[in-house]
């Protein structure tokens, strides 16, 4: 008598699809909060340089935007000095989604490159390098 599968393959193939998307979905929520939790969220006075024209405290922090299968390149202005509707608009963007899509996590303010390169006192080597480190030691 031959042996066969007692589980169609292609069911086992739809339960791999839906653990890469939680395991994706996992990933990008929790490089979302480092990112949120490690933005500047201050007064001028505690930049090292003069602020940036445009500057608001909080918004930097409410600038992230997930999106999926392509980056957004619009900048947003909304304020968030908590961070917490921005992680909920990520997990709303997360919600539906499919196996083996890109995820993008960025922000387009036009000040996003010096706090990254360290010229906020809170976020003073970064954020989003060492928020991806620190994301990648987590889930090796």
């Amino acid at each position: 008598m031959a042996k066969g599968w007692s589980i169609p393959p292609s069911a086992f193939a739809d339960q791999i699809d839906e653990e890469v998307s939680k395991r994706v979905r996992t990933i990008a929520l929790a490089l979302l909060k480092e990112v949120i939790e490690r933005s500047p969220v201050g007064s001028p006075e505690l930049w090292k340089t003069p602020p940036p024209p445009g500057y608001v405290g909080g918004r930097f922090r409410g600038s992230h935007i997930v999106s999926i299968g392509a980056p957004v390149y619009t900048a947003t202005t909304h304020v968030d000095p908590s961070g917490s509707d921005t992680m909920s608009k990520g997990m709303a963007a997360l919600s539906g989604l499919e196996p083996y899509t890109k995820v993008f996590i960025q922000t387009n303010l036009p000040y996003a490159e010096r706090i990254e390169n360290g010229h906020s006192t809170q976020a003073a080597q970064g954020v989003y390098e060492l928020a991806f480190i620190s994301v990648s030691e987590a889930y090796k």
